[in-house]
C-alpha cells in the first residue's frame, strides 16, 4: 500500500471503521512510513481533544461585563436573559463537540468509495485482476456459483466499446463481493457488485472517478481512472 492509497484511510483506521484486511494493510503500511504515522497520530490527537473536557472555558466576570456593555442592543436581546444560566454553559459546549464531530467526521460514501478505490489499485499493482479471465459473460457468470450467496447480471458491452475482460472476488465491508472487469481503449473499469441498495451518486477519490447506483437488487460501485463523463456513460449501459 502507497501513501497515496493508505491517506484517505487513516481516519477509518483511527475510528475502528475498516475491514481486517485494509486494517492490517494500513497497519502494515503505517509501520514503515513515519509520515503516514504521524498522520494517524495528528487523528488520534484530535479525537483525544474532543473527547477531553478541555473545550470548555468560562471568561472572567470583568470581561462578560465589558463584552455585555459594548455589544448592540438588538444583537444581544435575544440569548442575553440565557447568559446567567450557569447550566447552559457544559450544553452549549457539548453541541460545540458534537457539531465539530459530525464535521470532521469522513462521510460513510467517501469511506467506502476510499475503500473501492484501494481495492481497485490493489488489483492493478498485484497482479490480481482477474481469477477468471474471458470476455464471454456466459464463462464469467457461472463461474461465480458456488463462490457467493447471490448471482450478479454480467451484461455484455463490447458492442457498446466496453468490452468484458473477465472477473474475480474481492472484500469489501467484511463480506466477499463479484468484481466485474471491463475495458475502455487502455482503461480499466472495476465494478463491484452485492446484494442491497444505496443511493446513486459521483465521486473522485484520489485521481480515480468513481460512479455508484443500484438495479435489480443489487449495489454497484464502478471505479476507474476513465473520464468521470465516460464512466458514467458506462454506469448507465450497465444499468
Amino acid at each position: 500500500m502507497t501513501c497515496e492509497n493508505a491517506r484517505p484511510l487513516v481516519t477509518a483506521y483511527v475510528d475502528g471503521e475498516l475491514d481486517m484486511v485494509n486494517s492490517l494493510a494500513v497497519e502494515e503500511h503505517l509501520s514503515g512510513c513515519p509520515a503516514c504515522a504521524r498522520a494517524r497520530d495528528a487523528q488520534r490527537e484530535l479525537r483525544s481533544a474532543l473527547a477531553g473536557g478541555g473545550l470548555r472555558y468560562t471568561a472572567p466576570a470583568d470581561l462578560r461585563r465589558k463584552v455585555r456593555a459594548i455589544a448592540p442592543e438588538p444583537r444581544r436581546a435575544w440569548f442575553s436573559p440565557w447568559l446567567g444560566k450557569a447550566w447552559l454553559a457544559p450544553a452549549f459546549a457539548a453541541l460545540i463537540v458534537v457539531a465539530g464531530a459530525v464535521w470532521l467526521r469522513p462521510q460513510p460514501e467517501r469511506v467506502l468509495g476510499a475503500e473501492i478505490t484501494a481495492a481497485h489499485v490493489r488489483s492493478l499493482q498485484a497482479a490480481h485482476l482477474l481469477d477468471v479471465p474471458s470476455s464471454d459473460r456466459h464463462t464469467v457468470k457461472p463461474w461465480f456459483a458456488g463462490k457467493l450467496d447471490f448471482s450478479p447480471a454480467v451484461p455484455d458491452l463490447g458492442d457498446k466499446g466496453f468490452p468484458l475482460s473477465g472477473g474475480r472476488l474481492d472484500y469489501i465491508q467484511g463480506r466477499s463481493v463479484a468484481v466485474l472487469v471491463y475495458l475502455r481503449n487502455k482503461h480499466v473499469i472495476n465494478v463491484f457488485v452485492w446484494p442491497g441498495s444505496s443511493s446513486s451518486g459521483e465521486l473522485a477519490t484520489n485521481g480515480y472517478n468513481v460512479v455508484h447506483w443500484s438495479h435489480g437488487g443489487m449495489t454497484y460501485w464502478a471505479v476507474s481512472d476513465l473520464n468521470e463523463t465516460e464512466l458514467k456513460e458506462f454506469s448507465k449501459l450497465l444499468e
